[in-house]
């Protein structure tokens, strides 16, 4: 049995009772720390909170060779990324991404809709007539259709370096001293 600190009565309470209690007021808590504070996600986890809005060049100017971004970064690198113009507000989370991140997502971001407008770049527009192509031609189209866009390339093996033999390895080596005796 564990006695209640809440209200004025000291009436036993069970232990299971107060955990639930405790955990439901801890929860509201934690619920509206999240809505009244600004809150920024560091890449190992680590969470930093402030109690009012704060300059995104705050941050900038306490992390140098980092970036500032909203949660959608990682989907739309270039919309995401906060300038130091920027004011972060509370009830919002914020990330600090280093910029080596930020390059390699906005390469993979470029690399998806390149390749999304070379699928869309390929389609033509055809007649049904052009559509028909007698049987003795079909060999030669699956040979045509396997090697478009491809080009086999021959393997070439890696270069070889030379290896190193190390022929001499450290030893000791101490002069002899010889003392004259008084």
């Amino acid at each position: 049995m564990m006695w209640s600190c809440f209200g004025s009565s000291t009436t036993p309470v069970p232990e299971n009772a107060s955990k639930s209690r405790n955990e439901a007021v801890s929860f509201s808590v934690s619920a509206q720390l999240k809505d009244s504070t600004v809150r920024i996600v560091h890449a190992g986890g680590r969470v930093e909170m402030y109690h009012e809005a704060i300059p995104a060049s705050r941050m900038i100017r306490k992390y140098p060779g980092t970036f500032v971004a909203r949660p959608s970064v990682f989907k739309r690198p270039h919309e995401s990324l906060l300038s130091a113009d920027d004011v972060l507000l509370p009830g919002n989370k914020y990330f600090i991404i280093r910029s080596t991140t930020v390059e390699k997502l906005k390469r993979r971001h470029e690399r998806k809709s390149r390749g999304d407008c070379d699928e869309i770049e390929e389609v033509s527009v055809c007649s049904s007539g052009e559509f028909f192509v007698p049987e003795e031609n079909w060999s030669v189209l699956r040979k045509h259709a396997k090697g478009k866009g491809k080009e086999k390339r021959q393997f070439v093996p890696p270069i070889q370096r030379p290896r190193i033999w190390r022929e001499h390895e450290w030893e000791p080596s101490l002069n002899s001293i010889q003392e004259v005796s008084p």
